[in-house]
This record gives structure tokens, C-alpha cells and sequence, in this order.
């Protein structure tokens, strides 16, 4: 490594930032991720929430033996430091030491959390499989610096980098690195090379941006759909891209399932006129075009259920490679 990179990757140390806004899963929607990690250290992305959040728990019967998040500040990043340089207490990392580690009493990581990027050490070669609760998570960017975040992708179609972030102009052109053989490396040409499923990068973000990726889904009830007094619940989907967008809803269920309805509303001679159809296991909605806003009117039908409370997923998925996932939940009463 020449002075100037040895001096990129130094200075890092007092800067490093994670900046991921994360919320509590209110429902209870279960979903299963497989992540492959390989031996030395691995950047991932959960995108679930364990039940026993609890580290030991979590990597019990794994050969993962550290596990690292930063927690963030007000610095901006703007150098990256390779793993294996990190100091975890001085530069601000949360750190997890297996209990076979004589410096586990170290430990400052107490609890794992879904919508996070983390550093992870494994011992050996194996696959990562979680099982956890879901909730709609939200990437909070840090203007004029580097953030690592992990971004929800079709893991057999994941789209380019650049097509990802197509429709940012506050991530252009494209300054992101990802870890390769415990070094963080530059994505040399983002408009090529694929994102991967369940992977953390340091991506750059130039001033101020809400992007989420080509398709927005924001609901009323922060980070799941929750109906309450009402039977009806709006799901808004924004199209951030320059080209039309298809978009995929899939239902799934791991405990019976929640009775669900969507409603099509339009005008007619000056009045408003609905229909409400019973939601399909995998419904395509109509096209998306480019920058639109659009709506998916959920509504549970209570008298179909069975029990009372029932819970299910949304995969809502695009064309572009794009994934988001929504969890419901609906009780007989109100």
C-alpha cells in the first residue's frame, strides 16, 4: 500500500460512521435470511430482527467469533478503515467477542438488530441462516460523507449498482466500496458490476437525500401496516427512477396467513367509484412510470379470519432488481 492510500485508510479512525435509522418491529411478521459468509471478515446486512437478540444466542453453533456495529456520531466519513485496523473502543464500534475469546468480557454489543450493517470475523466458511421478525427499514444518509448500509435486492437478480442508484443524483457518479479479501475496495465501474443480497458497502452520499432505492413504499404506520380502527391502509409507492417500473406484491404467510383485500378506486360522472378484489398470493400491479406516485389500498377482511390477531409479509418487488419487505398484522376487533 503506497503513503497516500496508507493515509485514506488511517485516517478513518476517529470517523467512521453507520447511519441506519432502525425501528422496533410491532409486527410480528417472521421471515428466514440466508447470508454466506466466508472465512476472515465479511460485511453483511440483516434484515431481520433475531427473537433472542442476544449475540450468543444469535452466533451460537456458528464459527463467528467477532461481530462489530458502529452506532454513529456527528462526524462525516470520509475515510474508510480496513477491519482488521479497527480499534473497536476508540473508533466507536459496538463489539461482540464469542465466549471462547479470552477478551469476551470486552464485549460492548449486546443485542442484534435487524436493518443493520455489521463487520463479522468468522473462523471457517459456512451459511449464516436467520430467523427473525421484519419491519420496514429506512436508510438515514449522512450528506457529504460515507455511510455503510446494506440495501434489499433480489438475491438471484440483484440489479447494478448503478441502476440501483439511477435515481439519486446526490449518489453520483457512484463512489462505493465493498470488502473483498478484508479489504474495502473500490466498485470500479458501478454501472457493471451486481449488488449482492445481505452485503454492507461505504457508499457516498453528496449532500442531502431520502433515497431508498428506485421504489419508495411508505405506510401511515411507520415501519409496518397496522390496522386499527380502520380496515383500509394506504401503501405508497414512489417511483424514484427515469423509467417505468413493475411492481410485484407476494403474500407470505407463516401462520395461517392474514385475509387480505386491495381496493381499486376511480371516478366516474363525478363520483368516486370502488372495488375491492381479494389479494392474489402474487399480485402485478400496473405499471409504474417514471417518478409517479401511486397507492396499494390494503384492506382486511376480519370476518375471514380465524384467529385474533393474525400476521403476513409483503414481498413488494421491481423489474429493476429491487426488494422491500412490509410486514401486516390485523386483529378481530378494532
Amino acid at each position: 500500500m503506497n503513503r497516500t492510500n496508507g493515509v485514506f485508510w488511517k485516517s478513518i479512525s476517529f470517523v467512521v460512521l453507520v447511519f441506519i435509522t432502525v425501528t422496533t418491529a410491532r409486527a410480528s411478521g417472521i421471515r428466514t435470511q440466508n447470508i454466506s459468509l466466508h472465512k476472515g471478515w465479511n460485511a453483511i446486512f440483516l434484515e431481520v430482527s433475531p427473537t433472542n437478540a442476544s449475540p450468543t444466542a444469535v452466533f451460537a453453533s456458528t464459527p463467528v467469533s467477532i461481530a462489530g456495529v458502529y452506532f454513529g456520531g456527528d462526524t462525516s466519513v470520509q475515510y474508510i478503515q480496513n477491519p482488521g485496523n479497527i480499534s473497536w473502543k476508540r473508533d466507536g464500534w459496538a463489539v461482540w467477542y464469542a465466549p471462547s475469546r479470552q477478551d469476551d468480557f470486552l464485549s460492548t454489543l449486546f443485542a442484534i438488530q435487524g436493518n443493520r450493517g455489521y463487520l463479522i470475523y468468522a473462523e471457517s466458511d459456512f451459511m449464516w441462516t436467520v430467523t427473525g421478525t421484519v419491519a420496514l427499514g429506512t436508510v438515514k444518509w449522512k450528506p457529504d460523507s460515507f455511510n455503510y448500509s446494506g440495501f434489499g435486492v433480489n438475491a438471484a437478480a440483484a440489479p447494478t449498482f448503478g441502476r440501483y442508484f439511477a435515481g439519486s443524483t446526490a449518489h453520483q457518479p457512484g463512489k462505493i466500496y465493498r470488502l473483498i479479501n478484508d479489504q474495502w475496495t473500490l466498485v470500479a465501474n458501478p454501472a457493471t458490476e451486481q449488488m449482492r443480497a445481505g452485503e454492507s458497502c461505504w457508499v457516498y452520499c453528496k449532500g442531502a437525500s431520502d433515497y431508498q432505492g428506485p421504489l419508495s413504499v411508505k405506510v401511515a404506520t411507520g415501519d409496518s401496516v397496522l390496522f386499527g380502527s380502520s380496515a383500509e391502509s394506504p401503501v405508497t409507492l414512489e417511483n424514484r427512477t427515469g423509467d417505468p417500473l413493475t411492481v410485484k406484491v407476494e403474500t407470505v404467510a407463516h401462520d395461517g396467513g392474514l385475509p387480505l383485500a386491495y381496493v381499486v378506486r376511480g371516478i366516474s360522472t363525478n363520483a368516486l367509484n370502488t372495488a375491492t378484489f381479494d389479494l392474489p398470493a402474487l399480485h402485478t400491479l400496473p405499471s409504474l412510470e417514471a417518478r409517479q406516485v401511486s397507492y396499494l389500498w390494503l384492506k382486511l377482511r376480519r370476518e375471514k379470519m380465524s384467529n385474533a390477531a393474525q400476521t403476513a409479509l409483503l414481498k413488494i418487488s421491481t423489474d429493476s432488481g429491487a426488494e422491500v419487505w412490509l410486514p401486516v398484522t390485523g386483529t378481530v376487533a378494532p
